[in-house]
């Protein structure tokens, strides 16, 4: 388990040197005059985006927004912060659950329409699977490593969306309190 967690937080060093590597002056791509000052330019690579979903149901609710802001070291690669609140109600078992935490996460685009992103969180539930009959339900953490590709399509020079398949690679028989349950992960984001 160890193992898993630098092997994931090893690819995201190396997302994030190897953006440096290929580092492009955006205030040329992005039409800015040489009067610009650095605090303009930092703000010009900044994104924000994230995503939002939701499900309704007769007996399910399910609400979740995971907010992003990170750094676009070039055209080809983006990386920052995410922040992860979920909520899930099941009135036919009784159950509710509200998910929160955040995490780190890395973009690649080596084609203008394919995205490769890598992700890990760390996310603090109700474990509903590990309690003893009649206690209450305790918190726990859960650290999911969401690593996939997808479709990215461009809606203008800053503007993308992208739907991506995502498999949790910290997703193990052992771990019966895993926040996203089976694999493979459907998302859509926007990023601006």
């Amino acid at each position: 388990m160890k193992l898993r967690k630098i092997l994931a937080l090893l690819l995201l060093l190396i997302s994030v040197n190897a953006a440096n590597a290929q580092y492009e002056n955006f205030e040329d791509n992005r039409n800015n005059s040489r009067s610009a000052s650095r605090s303009d330019w930092f703000w010009q690579h900044i994104v924000f985006g994230g995503n939002i979903g939701f499900s309704l149901g007769t007996n399910v609710t399910a609400v979740e927004v995971n907010p992003c802001i990170g750094y676009r070291f070039n055209r080809y690669v983006n990386a920052g912060v995410i922040f992860t609140y979920e909520y899930y109600k099941n009135s036919y078992y009784d159950y509710d659950n509200s998910i929160f935490g955040g995490g780190v996460y890395a973009e690649c685009y080596p084609i203008e329409c394919l995205t490769i992103h890598a992700e890990a969180q760390y996310l603090n539930f109700k474990d509903y699977y590990n309690r003893s009959y009649g206690n209450d339900v305790q918190r726990t953490w859960d650290m999911p490593v969401l690593v996939g590709a997808g479709y990215r399509k461009m809606i203008s020079d800053v503007v993308s969306v992208n739907i991506m398949l995502l498999f949790n690679i910290n997703n193990t028989s052992a771990l019966s309190n895993n926040v996203y349950g089976s694999n493979p992960i459907v998302r859509m984001n926007i990023l601006f």
